[in-house]
């Protein structure tokens, strides 16, 4: 059975509890739970990076699935989730919501009022607090309304009113909780007595502020959290929360997808009751001398690996600045990958090596990319796989997949941490960490990914700054009417090419072409007419070029092509061909005026110390010498025929005489 978890805030201890709570069930059933997830849960204005994060949950092809958990109310962007909810409807498969609003699904309640209540009376009845300030989690979330509703009813309840100006609205993180101390303290007009928070990293913030500022917890001012998160037991005193039951949202879940799968009925709406956690933030200290120490050894432990965690980072993150291209990082991230001591681990871009290059050309270019870079392709490929300490690639496969069929990691009992691979809103692809916990219990590889988010992006740009300067070179060394080389073009390649030939003892040569009388067309037909034969011959002098030889527009309506290892009878060939060609054209492509061109050659039997220019010169005489004698040519046809015709005049011209 496979299972999709969308859930946002990853980095937040509450949705680690649910993730375990999921997986610990799921697991003994051999079930595969696929985490779609992200790092950023900020619900302040909407960011590209915000768009950027939330782009994942578009990813999973629900169709694909036997089930959905999901926590909509942690999921920033509320068009996704609509869009979320009619994928899910329109897959047909049964879903569980912990966001209990959701009547369309299955859902499982945290219920948030009656611990929040508990805490608002226990703060007023037992320890006499008058004046409390709020510090609320965004106004649209459902679930921050519903702490902030409990709040404020209990005061009322207890005869404590409630101001608006003492509610701060908050973003659940610990700067939001310094944030509301300063704007309280300031605007304040008497010290509060307490400070309730909806979740623990505001109320440790909260904390750290008043500290800086030279007030005492609890004897100055009490704090209170909500969540029952792991920093809780870290600070000093320990802080008084609500532990919500997370875990046992995420077991129940998954039971209710199962039961669901199999046939059987399930209650539709299920509340777990949250519990109140009194402790020393608010003047209730029931620490033991074993919590301490036990408190003790788990911060050694965890300073231990996030020391390990800053100096890989810091590594990683100065090796990633100095990366050049794709190839670069792909072996910078084998090192990395191998040192977190992770089993499988697939860096999946969107589209193709190819797609990658192509757009960055059609950037240089100034044209449309060829795709909406903020959505993923439908088609992927995965540059880099690590699978149990081989490393491999896989080539384009359906997105609807997220990994390819014949991959390592497909098997049974597994599960799969997603997270997407952008910058800003620009998306480059995700990355599938299989089986591997730490990729949502430890900060060290969200950071990560956040690292190899940047490297890409500065790939991508000298990338793009590459194909630009390709793009100016070319244009500098092209013709843009005919887009052979220009006479710049010519010069830049040509003495490689001699020099080449002269260490080989090849012969080389030029041909010279010449459109004949284009001035004159271009003063009876205009100078587009005269434009299509400058193309039409560019066009013939390119289908008679081979191999190794080099084209150039010298200059208006003139054309040389650089040839080696050629013999004389090779060259007339050649002319040969081009004279052909130009038959051909005028024979399909009928005119008021004839198309023909003058050529000449010049050739040295061995190139070395031979320039250019020279060579170009010589091979011009003969062209200009072939034009001269086509004028003669001409010129004497016209008095023959000019002679003729007065003969034939002549005699009527006699007889009209001879009559008069």
């Amino acid at each position: 059975m496979k299972i999709a978890v969308l859930l946002g805030g990853v980095g937040y201890d509450s949705q680690k509890r649910t993730i375990n709570g999921i997986l610990d069930r799921a697991l003994i059933d051999r079930a595969n739970i696929y985490i779609f997830t992200c790092v950023g849960w900020k619900y302040e204005s909407p960011s590209k990076y915000a768009k950027g994060e939330n782009n994942i949950y578009t990813l999973p092809d629900f169709r694909q699935y036997g089930g959905v958990i999901m926590n909509s109310d942690t999921i920033q962007d509320t068009a996704i989730v609509k869009q979320i909810e009619k994928s899910i409807e329109e897959a047909g498969v049964p879903c569980v919501d912990l966001n209990p609003r959701n009547s369309r699904f299955m859902s499982v309640e945290m219920e948030n009022r009656i611990a929040m209540e508990e805490i608002t009376h226990h703060l007023i009845m037992r320890h006499h607090a008058k004046n409390i300030y709020y510090i609320s989690g965004p106004s649209y979330s459902a679930d921050a309304g519903m702490r902030l509703q409990a709040h404020q009813e209990t005061m009322m309840a207890d005869h404590i009113g409630w101001d608006k100006d003492h509610i701060y609205y908050g973003d659940y993180s610990f700067e939001s909780g310094r944030r509301a101390v300063r704007k309280f303290l300031s605007e304040a007009r008497e010290m509060p007595d307490a400070i309730m928070a909806a979740n623990d990293e505001m109320a440790v913030g909260a904390i750290v502020e008043l500290r800086q500022q030279g007030y005492c917890v609890p004897e100055d001012v009490m704090v209170t959290g909500y969540d029952d998160s792991e920093i809780t037991e870290y600070n000093y005193p320990r802080l008084t929360t609500v532990r919500r039951g997370e875990y046992e949202a995420g077991q129940i879940a998954y039971e209710k997808i199962a039961a669901v799968v199999q046939g059987k009925d399930v209650e539709r709406h299920t509340v777990i009751q949250g519990k109140a956690v009194f402790a020393g933030s608010c003047g209730c200290d029931f620490c033991t001398q074993e919590d301490v120490a036990r408190m003790q050894m788990k911060f050694i432990e965890s300073y231990v690996h996030e020391s390990r965690d800053v100096e890989t980072l810091r590594n990683f993150s100065a090796e990633f600045t100095g990366l050049k291209d794709l190839d670069d990082l792909i072996g910078c991230l084998e090192q990395y990958i191998r040192s977190i001591d992770m089993e499988y681990f697939y860096f999946c871009m969107c589209g193709s090596a190819e797609d990658y290059y192509e757009e960055m050309e059609r950037v240089a270019a100034g044209e449309e990319r060829g795709r909406d870079v903020t959505v993923y392709s439908d088609e992927v490929w995965v540059p880099f796989a690590y699978e149990k300490g081989e490393v491999t690639s896989y080539g384009k496969f359906s997105r609807s997949f997220l990994l390819p069929e014949e991959c390592a990691m497909r098997r049974s009992g597994a599960f799969y941490i997603v997270l997407p691979l952008h910058f800003q809103d620009y998306c480059f692809g995700y990355c599938v960490a299989g089986s591997y916990r730490p990729a949502f219990e430890r900060r060290f590889y969200q950071d990560f990914i956040l690292h190899l988010d940047n490297a890409l992006e500065t790939i991508r740009k000298q990338d793009m700054m590459r194909a630009m300067v390709r793009k100016l070179d070319h244009m500098w060394i092209s013709d843009e009417l005919t887009g052979v080389y220009n006479r710049s073009g010519f010069y830049q390649c040509a003495e490689q090419m001699i020099e080449q030939a002269g260490r080989e003892g090849k012969s080389v040569g030029v041909i010279f072409a010449d459109v004949d009388d284009l001035s004159k067309v271009n003063g009876v037909y205009g100078h587009e007419t005269g434009d299509s034969l400058i193309k039409a011959m560019a066009s013939i002098m390119v289908q008679t070029q081979q191999e190794g030889e080099l084209l150039s527009r010298y200059g208006g309506d003139e054309f040389a092509v650089l040839v080696t290892g050629y013999s004389e009878t090779d060259m007339e060939n050649k002319i040969l061909r081009i004279r052909r060609m130009i038959e051909n054209y005028n024979m399909v492509h009928a005119r008021p005026h004839m198309f023909s061109a003058s050529l000449g050659y010049y050739m040295e039997q061995n190139a070395k110390g031979v320039q250019a220019g020279e060579l170009l010169k010589q091979a011009y005489e003969a062209m200009y010498n072939e034009k001269e004698r086509k004028k003669a040519e001409e010129e004497r046809t016209d008095a023959i025929e000019g002679g003729e015709q007065l003969l034939q005049e002549e005699p009527i011209m006699n007889l009209e005489s001879d009559i008069t």
